[in-house]
């Protein structure tokens, strides 16, 4: 009875798979930390232009990236006003969470991404939140 000789696989072959794993492993980290950002299809809220003129970006939708520093008033009807100073600004702007947004435990100095429609006044109020 012959016997054969045990062949090893190519080294070769070993490399491309090695070189294969690692691009997966690539991709899936660059593809998984873009996903945890949300509401990416808005635009940035472009604080020095809603504090020069408020009134002409009424209506339009933005994601606001900030810390909240006070909370100013709240109303059972009408939601709570808080103030929120957005990443990369000095100066904070005013945020209206509706009454009817779902329950958030919002306190001094928490980091939070929220999805904003400039209405009447120009007058943030927040159509969603996450926090960061």
């Amino acid at each position: 009875m012959v016997r054969r000789a045990r062949t090893l696989p190519k080294t070769g072959w070993l490399l491309a798979g090695l070189a294969a794993v690692l691009l997966l492993i690539a991709a899936g980290g660059y593809f998984l930390g873009a996903a945890g950002h949300p509401y990416r299809t808005a635009p940035e809220f472009p604080v020095e232009e809603y504090l020069a003129n408020s009134g002409t970006m009424r209506g339009n939708t933005y994601r606001v990236e900030g810390a909240v520093l006070n909370s100013i008033a709240w109303s059972p009807g009408r939601g709570r006003l808080i103030s929120v100073q957005p990443t990369g600004s000095d100066s904070p702007v005013p945020i209206v969470l509706p009454a009817d947004l779902p329950e958030a435990n919002v306190q001094k100095g928490q980091r939070f991404h929220f999805l904003v429609e400039v209405r009447e006044n120009g007058i943030l109020y927040a159509q969603d939140l996450t926090k960061s």
